[in-house]
């Protein structure tokens, strides 16, 4: 039935129990499980300052990036306990659009998301990517609280 299970991760208590419901479907059903997180694009102000502000956006892109390192990780070793097969990728753009690219490039046939991430606040001034994933995803999308 699911052969390859994607799981959106951010580092969320929403998150982490998707990621452990990916887990548990994927040993049952013999699928690949792969975690993917993305780094959301900071706007550039290059134009206002490019030497200050430059510098600054380097630098937080920079901790994003590591901190999505982590955040992978982190899920991959609270997973090692389940016997499957678990790769991870991160990628830099806007989440929903890039969950619904991975999506189609890796070939999955099941995405598992969190209802909310970081913060409803957030969630409502950004829009929900969850929301946005339902809608425009090519496969399945089960959604946990």
């Amino acid at each position: 039935m699911y052969n390859k299970i994607m799981v959106a991760v951010d580092g969320s208590e929403q998150a982490d129990k998707a990621a452990l419901h990916g887990a548990g479907l994927a040993v049952k059903l013999g699928a690949e499980l792969i975690l993917l997180h993305v780094v959301p694009t900071l706007p550039s102000y290059a134009s206002i300052s490019p030497d200050h502000l430059g510098i600054v956006h380097q630098d937080l892109t920079k901790e994003f990036l590591k901190q999505g390192q982590e955040i992978l990780s982190r899920a991959k070793d609270e997973l090692a306990l389940y016997d499957i097969n678990i790769s991870s990728e991160m990628r830099v753009g806007h989440p929903a659009d890039e969950i619904c690219k991975m999506v189609v490039e890796s070939g999955c046939d099941l995405l598992i998301m969190g209802s909310r991430g970081l913060g409803e606040i957030k969630g409502y001034l950004m829009g929900s990517v969850s929301n946005r994933v339902c809608r425009l995803a090519s496969c399945p999308v089960l959604i946990t609280r």
